[in-house]
């Protein structure tokens, strides 16, 4: 018992550690700077259901749940938790910023034969769905090789052409993570399709024109 109680207070001291070199941002509107990624941290690796307190920004709701948390998920300079939710019955993702409050409980779980890898099929960054996409993009010679060095989630098909420039072609379960992806890169991304999304854009030009006019 002792060495097992020595153990667990190792454990915790190398996941505080872990928890204070790793720096998360809070939301521009909220004052305080509560960060959940230790509890939250301890659970996954002891694997111990957690009850939180939970703001839904599409409702604009707050509710209390209990959580199984599977697997952190660092994308775009945030933490997101995949875990299930007891309330929904379901897998789910949760914004780590949107936590108000999280405490361990003694419930243990197991993540039975849940696959991240399949979960996150076709998905770009964090936001799944059921559009299946297939982009074909054309990069510019200039961009092309920055390109090849980006550290992606999917595994995109890459053919290089004459004039140095980068067909790119990706499948995606949803389209605007990657739309905003690919707007960084202005005119040196081509988007040839699908089609619809050229219109797009080109609509989305013609409404910056209009504001920068």
């Amino acid at each position: 018992m002792a060495t097992n109680q020595k153990e667990k207070t190792k454990r915790r001291k190398l996941v505080q550690e872990i928890t204070d070199i790793i720096q998360m941002g809070t939301p521009a509107v909220r004052n305080d700077s509560s960060n959940f990624l230790f509890p939250v941290l301890q659970a996954t690796l002891q694997l111990n259901t957690i009850k939180a307190t939970y703001y839904t920004q599409s409702r604009e709701s707050i509710s209390e749940r209990k959580i199984d948390p599977y697997h952190l998920v660092p994308r775009d300079q945030r933490f997101y938790l995949i875990g299930y939710c007891h309330k929904a019955q379901d897998i789910r993702t949760f914004r780590m910023s949107r936590f108000r409050d999280v405490s361990i409980l003694d419930e243990t779980f197991s993540k039975g034969e849940f696959n991240l890898k399949a979960y996150l099929k076709n998905t770009w960054s964090i936001d799944r769905g059921d559009q299946n996409i297939t982009f074909r993009v054309k990069f510019s010679p200039e961009i092309a090789r920055y390109i090849k060095e980006e550290e992606l989630f999917v595994k995109p098909k890459l053919m290089d052409l004459p004039d140095g420039s980068l067909l790119f072609g990706v499948k995606l379960y949803h389209d605007r993570e990657f739309l905003a992806w690919l707007s960084q890169y202005g005119p040196d991304a081509e988007i040839l399709a699908p089609i619809g999304y050229r219109e797009r854009v080109k609509d989305q030009l013609k409404r910056w024109l209009e504001v920068y006019q």
